[in-house]
């Protein structure tokens, strides 16, 4: 079966059983979480691909003695991951963090990071999607969409350099992509 194909279902699948749980009146909003969930998904497999692809010799690998390994680039970024929606304040429970980095630990990190920012996703009312008052330990404080961004952002940033690290191994790297999750043909 196509990699396309399988993503695809699973997206689909995502999307539509993270809409069933609760009327919300506001379908925009509805449909950008859903939207949000089933790219998030492809992110989550993207990711995986890209730590599958390095072989355990080069986990430590470091372009330079001040950057992190790769591991320790990946592992930053799920950390993130679960750190943003934590802050939602869902009662799905937190993923916990590998006590060693090796690629069968960090691959199940992985997965469980992603795997919880989609269960709380799933969780989220429109009243949670709707709040500007997320507090990160920053200032000013943050509203929900700063939280999806700054996640789907920061991961791509750091997977970003991920890439660079597999090609600076002489390794190949798989091949990115954004599923188009709308068809202007077909109302939802």
């Amino acid at each position: 079966m196509h990699r396309r194909k399988v993503i695809g279902g699973l997206a689909a699948t995502a999307a539509s059983s993270a809409a069933a749980p609760s009327a919300w009146s506001n379908s925009f909003a509805r449909r950008l979480r859903d939207d949000f969930l089933a790219h998030w998904e492809v992110e989550k497999q993207y990711s995986l691909e890209i730590l599958e692809a390095m072989p355990a010799e080069h986990f430590q690998l470091r372009p330079t003695p001040e950057q992190r390994s790769f591991a320790e680039q990946v592992a930053h970024y799920i950390r993130s991951n679960i750190s943003y929606f934590k802050d939602f304040g869902k009662l799905t429970p937190l993923p916990r963090p590998a006590e060693e980095i090796n690629p069968a630990t960090l691959r199940a990190y992985l997965v469980e990071s992603y795997d919880y920012v989609a269960a709380v996703l799933s969780e989220l009312t429109e009243n949670d999607f709707v709040r500007r008052d997320i507090d990160m330990g920053r200032t000013p404080v943050h509203t929900a969409q700063d939280v999806f961004l700054r996640a789907y952002m920061h991961s791509a940033h750091h997977r970003g350099s991920a890439v660079v690290y597999l090609r600076l191994a002489g390794i190949q790297p798989p091949r990115w992509r954004f599923p188009a999750q709308g068809d202007a043909r077909q109302p939802r």
